[in-house]
């Protein structure tokens, strides 16, 4: 597990920036990212004094701004829901536009994390299902959490550590290293560990399955590669295998959950049941099996949310026509029970 290409198994990036760190055309890498992480210290100090009545209709208005002028996420925006919903329409593209007010929300609820107590993110964020987690940590090897960029995702583990349980979650390395330090010292607190990329993030995660803990990880998007290639939404997709490896080394269960924002605008936690996960003695079939089983839950939530599906680069490099059958696909269509009304934005 200590080797770069195992940890990159674990993480998935959010925003609107591509890989590493923020971009800004024809301005200096080091400028641009200067300029960036003072301009999301001025937006914390903001968050923090502007309360959410307030705060939303701006930024949707802002994410209106950046659905326009974003020519490149637009685009991943478009082709990522082409594949989730078959095709153009008039859902698709108000979903699109609703990914980018989302996003513009998602980074306002990341930035007050500061000034919430563990009572307010409670309140904040109800949650069904805690009966799952509770279940699953009883067994005494910790639990391992499954979501996707969805919604308001940073809330996800603070919800999770709120309520008496150290969480530990792993981000992707960003330039400049202030903005990655300030970035993680948001998304702490509460009880929540954040843990960057690198040669000892399998071991560490492991250490905090042995210890009883949660291990939270974002599982919508591989980011070097090393994940495998599975059904999503009728396509091969490369998604992290790092909670399938984790499950099967440390008998820790998977139990997926998400964030995601009700209709008056509220927000909602659901956690589902633990995944079946069996050891057949193959170990890359087993990885495969799980991971399959994964994409199979974060079909039915996109699928039913793809509005605040929070993702801003291409998922799919394969056309709308190439279809892979897939043998967990007739789950995905199927709530078992924890899904909530379709929200808009």
């Amino acid at each position: 597990m200590a080797t770069d290409r195992v940890g990159a198994r674990f993480i998935a990036p959010s925003g609107f920036a591509p890989d590493g760190g923020p971009q800004c055309p024809r301005v200096p890498q080091s400028l641009c990212g200067a300029l960036v992480y003072r301009a999301t210290l001025l937006a914390v100090a903001l968050a923090g004094r502007v309360p959410p009545a307030v705060a939303y209709p701006i930024l949707d208005r802002l994410g209106d701004l950046l659905w326009l002028l974003d020519r490149p996420a637009r685009r991943a925006v478009e082709g990522n829901l082409r594949r989730v919903l078959g095709g153009r329409g008039p859902r698709w593209r108000w979903a699109v536009r609703g990914v980018f007010r989302h996003g513009a929300r998602s980074y306002y609820d990341t930035f007050r994390l500061p000034r919430l107590s563990a009572a307010e993110i409670l309140a904040l964020v109800p949650v069904r299902g805690w009966e799952h987690l509770d279940g699953a940590l009883a067994r005494g090897a910790g639990a391992i959490i499954v979501t996707a960029h969805m919604s308001s995702v940073g809330l996800a583990a603070q919800t999770i550590a709120a309520r008496g349980h150290p969480t530990t979650t792993a981000v992707e390395p960003v330039d400049p290293p202030e903005l990655l330090r300030l970035l993680a010292r948001l998304r702490s607190g509460v009880g929540t560990r954040v843990l960057p990329l690198g040669p000892t993030l399998g071991a560490e995660l492991l250490a905090a399955l042995r210890r009883n803990e949660v291990v939270g990880l974002l599982v919508d998007r591989d980011v070097t590669g090393a994940g495998l290639s599975v059904p999503f939404f009728g396509a091969p997709a490369r998604l992290p295998s790092g909670p399938a490896v984790l499950a099967l080394r440390s008998g820790a269960p998977i139990l997926p959950a998400f964030v995601v924002r009700r209709p008056d605008g509220g927000l909602e936690g659901i956690v589902e049941p633990p995944l079946e996960v069996l050891r057949f003695g193959a170990r890359r079939g087993d990885v495969e099996r799980v991971t399959r089983a994964v994409a199979a839950r974060l079909e039915y939530y996109i699928g039913r949310y793809p509005e605040q599906w929070t993702v801003f680069q291409p998922i799919w490099n394969t056309s709308l026509g190439s279809r892979v059958p897939s043998p967990e696909a007739g789950t995905a269509a199927r709530d078992p029970g924890f899904g909530t009304r379709d929200s808009k934005s």
